[in-house]
């Protein structure tokens, strides 16, 4: 996976954006409800290692549980690194997770990838560790932008803490930090299904980036 976007701002960015967002953009809802353990679909902590997720070493990146928490590494070599639920497809789906940055640069991106059917089509819900957040759409390699990328004082910055909420339900995408609703919108052409993943990039060609994951609940929306 190596084709996300790696600038912050871009006039190819600011023209996708404005043609998206016309074309789908919605007003800012009421924040939804937080899921209730009757529509939990799966919960995990990391206290254990197990083969619930896709975990790996190489050169490249890398995925571990280690201490409690689930570890992605990217390595420098040009390579976004995703760790799927195996085997598991969803349609309609809210994520909640708890991320931090653990070392590496801190123009990275680190989140919730939902309806991901290969490394070429996805959705993606990312914050940075300077304070950035994103939506975007990957469909046969293209890069499609929803929201952002765009700053936000929400966002806890440097090592800190966030915890992200992500919704994939139908044609609607949203992602709330720190339980605070930043964006929100619709897609069309949405896909209907497929697996849930955590995600990991160093924005900067050979820098590298190391995030950690906890308090993972899938639910239905």
């Amino acid at each position: 996976m190596n084709h996300h976007i790696r600038q912050r701002n871009s006039m190819i960015w600011i023209g996708l954006l404005i043609v998206l967002i016309t074309a789908c953009a919605t007003p800012e809802p009421e924040p939804s409800p937080s899921p209730t353990p009757d529509s939990q679909l799966w919960a995990d902590d990391f206290s254990v290692s197990q083969k619930d997720w896709a975990l790996f070493d190489t050169d490249e990146v890398a995925a571990y549980v280690q201490q409690g928490e689930l570890y992605l590494e990217d390595r420098g070599k040009g390579i976004a690194v995703y760790a799927p639920l195996v085997g598991q497809m969803y349609e309609d789906v809210d994520v909640t997770v708890q991320t931090r940055h653990v070392q590496g640069s801190v123009d990275n991106w680190m989140g919730v990838i939902c309806r991901l059917q290969d490394e070429s089509n996805y959705y993606l819900f990312a914050i940075s560790a300077d304070g950035h957040y994103l939506i975007q759409k990957v469909e046969d390699d293209v890069v499609l932008p929803i929201a952002g990328p765009q700053a936000s004082d929400v966002i806890n910055v440097g090592k800190a803490k966030n915890q992200l909420s992500v919704r994939c339900e139908g044609d609607a995408f949203s992602l709330r930090v720190n339980k605070i609703l930043l964006v929100m919108r619709t897609d069309e052409g949405a896909r209907a299904s497929g697996q849930v993943a955590l995600f990991a990039d160093a924005v900067d060609s050979g820098g590298t980036v190391v995030v950690a994951f906890d308090n993972f609940v899938l639910s239905e929306p």
